[in-house]
């Protein structure tokens, strides 16, 4: 079986080259820096202010010029555009080292790939590696675009390491790839946002909108699916160009406590997680955190807050794939705008830091105070440049300790029980199981053919990676203290895809005899319909093309509909900065089923079914609906929600015969302003100890309801035409999210139940508190006037995953306000 890295290398990245390095004046000490004839610019000449100054911030065009400047003056510098992002802005990383290795870069990536496959590695080859090749290390910044302070001190950054003599020295021995921004369209909507609001009471605010086309904050749970431009970009060049040691993500987080957390993460950790990448994250958080202190900068914690258990970040994606992948968060001001805070304020966090005082983790804490964005650019400096010494001074060990994870994953292949994955060409959806195989593909993953079926070899480098994905999830139930209440996790805790996709897969114990036709990359050169061709299409989900939609039938066993017009489909966008309502724009795009965002204002506006068929509603509450944002945190333009005439125009819209279609949260709005009589079963924002201890109600489980990101299994009534092509059996997405109780007597239509067994419930993740909804609904539809409302209690779109739920959603948007004709 041939390794994807031993495959001819294809590149598509943009190269700048450069010239020159030297000395700079600024804030370096002239000491520290080397004397030079040509001067390299510092950020502060460039941009006329100290990176980091009170209410200043370089847009996305001020940063990239910078670094093309800095390029240009520095040998030390290469500039490689690795792609367009969403909108169109160049998406950049600055490749910096010595000269000697900055020309040599190519050599050092092609050593890196041949590390990361020991298959591949000659003995001979593997020593001179060990002798001399440099450790490589990505440092990603501005992942989410409110967290400005790393795109700013990613400049300075730079300069530093291209220019100080100490750092010089150490990346004799490491390679560091800057990213200054993995989010640009995001970073220059946040400081377009602060700059036009800055001197009136909105300075350092939230935006009316998400800081990303689609995803907003999701943009860091995008890590093993890979729906985003800037997702795929980077992941591409991770695990097919430079395949790094280390991956450090730069974060920042709420100011309630800490200055700054480091590793080590508290547990739980994935169990496909080697122990090597857990040790080595909490060896460079110690150097970190070690280097701050000996700086004087307090408030530095660890073992809080974050875990090793979730696989969709930016940090934890590389773990599984024999890399040190880690993140630090320092704490926030308002965007440029300092903060000053009292004692009072800092109240620490729940999870790891109850309250805010001296522990063994956090020996130093912050006195309270001003704090500023130049706080937070010193501290994150300090980290990376620890980091960058760290890998130097033991840069064999990283090296060999990348071999040795390698050689790990594969022997694990071969000896644990599962030896593969299948999955079989002929499925209920193929387009979701071609889909699936181009996730794991982009990750990296190896696949070879059967005659009728793909198979996923676990004897390969990135072995945790494909497995985490394929199976099950078991969260380990953890106490807060002996005897006392669970903890809750931090985030999702199941992830499952074939589960989330709807594709059947089944785990081997020996590897099947492949096939003798050439191997296809399902992305790859070969063309994708040679793989369509040999998938069973039973049910077709949604034509590509808007004129094959006139004339789809779907069908489901006996029953079909067909549809007789293009439905035409608004989706609810409020000045809330709604994620959910991102990825519904996302998902409808990527089937070519048009929509029109639908505001504030044109609702309030009425006679909304003269213009509409459909409105969806994304996962939102009532609350924020009807009041949307405070007049005190945003200009009069975008405060307000669609008040009492927007929801009365949409009870309008329904009742003259449109059909709306609510997600998630956002049903509340059917139960409380238009009559739809069911209970709706709402787990808690966030359980406090009072809750999760307090005697239960009469029928009420012992534990409260809670599962913040899990796998649930339901029972789908198939005859309803909101469910054809589903099988009877389906797995939803769960992120603490609304079950309904359902009248008996009423008109209300289930389209789907969970199981009348709590035990029954759980297919992958955590859940608490089953028993409160076992055989409730999960999904129903109910008539109102002449119209109809489909309530979804999950989100059948979650983040572009849950391809298995997909069709549901659509079956509601193209049967809706009567475009199409059941038979």
């Amino acid at each position: 079986m041939q390794s994807s890295r031993s495959r001819s290398h294809r590149s598509s990245l943009l190269f700048l080259t450069i010239a020159v390095m030297t000395l700079a004046a600024g804030s370096i000490p002239a000491a520290s820096v080397r004397a030079q004839g040509t001067s390299v610019p510092t950020p502060e000449s460039v941009l006329g202010y100290r990176v980091g100054a009170d209410r200043k911030l370089a847009d996305w065009p001020q940063i990239v010029g910078y670094f093309g400047k800095l390029a240009a003056a520095s040998p030390a510098v290469s500039i490689q555009t690795l792609g367009k992002t969403t909108m169109g802005k160049p998406l950049i990383a600055a490749i910096i080292s010595t000269p000697e290795n900055v020309k040599r870069r190519e050599e050092i990536f092609r050593a890196q790939r041949e590390l990361a496959d020991p298959r591949i590695l000659k003995s001979a080859k593997e020593a001179a590696l060990y002798a001399h090749q440099p450790a490589v290390l990505v440092i990603q910044c501005n992942i989410h675009s409110d967290e400005i302070a790393s795109s700013q001190m990613a400049m300075e950054l730079a300069y530093r390491l291209a220019t100080n003599d100490t750092l010089q020295a150490e990346l004799k021995n490491a390679v560091v790839i800057l990213i200054p921004s993995v989010n640009p369209d995001g970073e220059q909507m946040i400081v377009d946002w602060y700059r036009a609001q800055l001197g009136t009471k909105w300075e350092g605010g939230d935006m009316p909108w998400i800081y990303n086309k689609y995803t907003g904050h999701d943009d860091n749970r995008d890590w093993f699916m890979m729906t985003q431009v800037e997702t795929k970009l980077v992941t591409h060049a991770l695990y097919e160009e430079w395949l790094p040691e280390i991956f450090y993500d730069v974060h920042q987080m709420g100011a309630e406590g800490a200055r700054l957390f480091v590793p080590p993460f508290l547990d739980p950790v994935d169990p496909n997680i080697d122990p090597l990448i857990v040790r080595g994250i909490g060896l460079i958080g110690a150097e970190m955190s070690s280097a701050l202190e000996s700086r004087g900068k307090t408030g530095v914690v660890d073992h809080a807050v974050y875990d090793m258990w979730w696989h969709g970040g930016a940090r934890s994606t590389p773990a599984r794939h024999n890399m040190m992948g880690l993140l630090t968060e320092a704490a926030s001001v308002k965007i440029a705008t300092p903060i000053v805070q009292v004692d009072s304020e800092l109240t620490g966090h729940e999870r790891g830091l109850p309250k805010y005082e001296r522990t063994v983790d956090f020996p130093n804490p912050w006195k309270a105070g001003r704090w500023t964005l130049r706080d937070i650019v010193d501290y994150e400096l300090i980290a990376s440049e620890a980091l960058v010494h760290l890998a130097s001074s033991e840069r064999e060990r990283y090296v060999r300790d990348f071999v040795t994870l390698g050689r790990r994953q594969i022997a694990m292949g071969l000896s644990d029980s599962v030896k593969a994955w299948e999955i079989p060409f002929k499925q209920r959806d193929g387009s979701a199981a071609v889909a699936m195989m181009e996730v794991l593909e982009l990750g990296g993953i190896e696949m070879v053919n059967t005659d009728s079926s793909r198979i996923v070899p676990m004897a390969q480098p990135f072995r945790a990676h494909a497995k985490d994905l394929l199976e099950v999830q078991h969260y380990p139930k953890r106490l807060l203290y002996p005897g006392g209440p669970p903890e809750q996790p931090y985030d999702v805790t199941g992830w499952t895809l074939p589960l989330q996709m709807g594709v059947r897969v089944t785990p081997l114990s020996a590897m099947p005899a492949l096939s003798t036709t050439p191997d296809i990359r399902v992305g790859g050169t070969v063309a994708k319909s040679n793989v369509d061709a040999r998938i069973t299409k039973d049910y077709s989900l949604i034509a590509r093309s808007i004129a094959d939609l006139k004339k789809v039938t779907i069908t489901s066993g006996a029953n079909h509909y067909t549809l007789t017009r293009l439905p035409r489909i608004a989706i609810y966008r409020p000045w809330t900065g709604n994620m959910d309502e991102g990825w519904c724009r996302w998902v409808l795009e990527q089937f070519n089923l048009p929509y029109v965002s639908l505001t504030d204002s044109v609702a309030k506006a009425g006679k909304l079914r003269d213009h509409f068929d459909v409105l969806l509603v994304p996962d939102m509450s009532l609350r924020e609906m009807r009041d949307g944002n405070s007049p005190a945190d945003f200009p009069p333009q975008y405060a307000g929600g669609l008040g009492t005439a927007g929801i009365e125009a949409i009870r309008e819209f329904v009742t003259n015969g449109g059909t709306l279609v609510l997600l998630d949260h956002a049903s509340e709005l059917a139960t409380e302003s238009l009559g739809v009589p069911v209970k709706r079963i709402v787990v808690p924002r966030r359980l406090t100890d009072e809750t999760r201890s307090r005697a239960p109600d009469a029928g009420e489980s012992t534990e409260p309801l809670y599962a913040p990101g899990s796998i649930l299994r339901v029972l789908v009534d198939t005859t309803n035409a909101i469910a054809f092509g589903m099988p009877d059996t389906a797995a939803v997405y769960f992120t603490n999210s609304v079950t309904f109780d359902v009248v008996a007597a009423s008109q209300v239509r289930v389209i789907a139940r969970y199981p009348e067994r709590g035990e029954d419930i759980l297919l992958s993740g955590y859940l608490q508190g089953a028993s409160q909804i076992a055989g409730k609904a999960a999904a129903i539809s109910a008539p109102v006037g002449r119209g109809h409302v489909v309530m979804f209690g999950f989100r059948p779109q979650h983040r572009g995953q849950s391809y298995g739920t997909f069709r549901m959603l659509f079956n509601a948007l193209l049967t809706g306000g009567g475009s199409a004709t059941r038979n």
